[in-house]
């Protein structure tokens, strides 16, 4: 009885584990300090948090994909052949959409750390 009920178990999990997979967290957003106003360990933590932020957007960007090709793979197995006439779904305009998103995020942060370490520059030569 116990194998039984171990088994029904085991196959149930098996069967339910796709639809339970962790969704991909978006990072939270970081403060960059003002460069005129910093001082120098407040620009270094700060390249710090950035550099934290990167890889944690990386890894938002590595889930995304492996989260959409599990559910193109997903789709492909249960024998679902895609729209020829329109080959972007709804699924795939959502991830291109995050992943656009998270990239711009990626290069917006970039970019305001990169002024205001060039502030920091001018202000403390």
């Amino acid at each position: 009885m116990f194998r039984i009920s171990t088994l029904l178990i085991a196959g149930l999990a098996a069967i339910a584990a796709p639809k339970l997979q962790a969704e991909c967290i978006y990072p939270d957003e970081i403060i960059i300090p003002d460069g005129a106003a910093s001082t120098y360990e407040e620009m270094r933590d700060s390249q710090t948090f950035v550099k934290e932020y990167m890889a944690e957007m990386e890894a938002y960007i590595n889930c995304l994909e492996q989260e959409y090709h599990s559910q193109v793979y997903e789709t492909i197995d249960e024998n679902k052949l895609p729209d020829v006439n329109n080959p972007i779904n709804e699924d795939e305009q959502l991830h291109t959409q995050q992943r656009h998103s998270a990239i711009d995020a990626m290069e917006s942060v970039a970019a305001k750390f990169n002024e205001q370490v060039r502030t920091f520059k001018k202000v403390n030569p």
